[in-house]
């Protein structure tokens, strides 16, 4: 059982209603994780864009040169590749918005990937030489939710470019969706007994509507309604995407959970990559 990374468009098999659309653009807080890599196989690129294969997650843009995001979406490895931020746009099969290079990056020192725990990353982005200005991209931080943890029951959604069903390399989504959720108890869950911890918070779709995330959108922001919106989760993980009676999961952000750990993560010395 793989992160899985989750996305917005409810399954089209699926009998009940799709609660996802596409994103109207008010989320210039996105962020896109993806590969500079342009050596692609002929195989590869058969039935699949250069943009598809580069996109690996999403991503929130919470200060300046920073971006939370999952802790399975970066590594060392990552960034002696080249991979790199867009931010500013709903599109990634073009060249829109405006990208930067991942320089560095703070992960939680408890991450464990076999039991998604502490699911939780930074990545630090400067401008060089690829970055050009676009003063028509909407860019904008989304603040942190600084209140209690969240009840089941409250209206979130999540945005992000992941896979329309499951599958591997079923492809992404070339403009970014939005998909209504709302948070669920995780015990009402039995695929998830014994794997949720404090700091996870499930969500699903609202009433009778079949809504999830899928592989792609980890990393990416999860956003309590309102007139303010505020950054309340981090898509991290779950078992399929779009099935009956399931839900995804989330990284909790809130009054108890990380506030202090991103504080710190920003503020440590550039020397380090992994923090508790």
């Amino acid at each position: 059982m793989s992160p899985i990374a989750i996305m917005l468009l409810a399954f089209a098999a699926q009998t009940a209603p799709v609660a996802a659309h596409e994103s109207s653009g008010a989320t210039p807080w996105q962020a896109e994780i993806y590969s500079s890599n342009t050596d692609w196989t002929p195989e590869e690129l058969k039935n699949r864009g250069t943009w598809d294969l580069a996109h690996k997650c999403g991503g929130s843009l919470i200060a300046e040169g920073w971006v939370l995001t999952a802790a399975h979406c970066i590594n060392a490895e990552r960034i002696k590749n080249g991979h790199r931020v867009r931010l500013g746009t709903d599109y990634i099969d073009n060249e829109e918005g405006v990208t930067y290079r991942i320089d560095r990056m703070v992960r939680h020192a408890d991450w464990n990937k076999q039991q998604h725990l502490y699911d939780i990353a930074l990545v630090h982005f400067v401008a060089d030489a690829e970055t050009i200005d676009d003063n028509d991209a909407a860019i904008e931080e989304i603040p942190l939710y600084d209140g209690p943890p969240l009840e089941p029951g409250e209206d979130v959604f999540a945005t992000g470019w992941g896979q329309g069903e499951e599958g591997k390399n079923t492809g992404f989504a070339a403009q970014l969706t939005e998909v209504d959720l709302t948070t669920a108890e995780c015990a009402d869950y039995p695929q998830y007994a014994g794997k949720i911890r404090e700091y996870m918070m499930c969500a699903t779709g609202r009433g009778n509507y079949v809504a999830d995330t899928c592989t792609g959108d980890s990393g990416g922001p999860l956003v309590l309604e309102g007139d303010k919106p505020v950054l309340v989760g981090i898509v991290s993980w779950g078992i399929g995407c779009y099935r009956d009676d399931s839900a995804g999961v989330y990284v909790r952000i809130d009054h108890d959970h990380f506030l202090d750990w991103i504080a710190r993560a920003m503020a440590a010395d550039p020397s380090v990559s992994e923090m508790r």
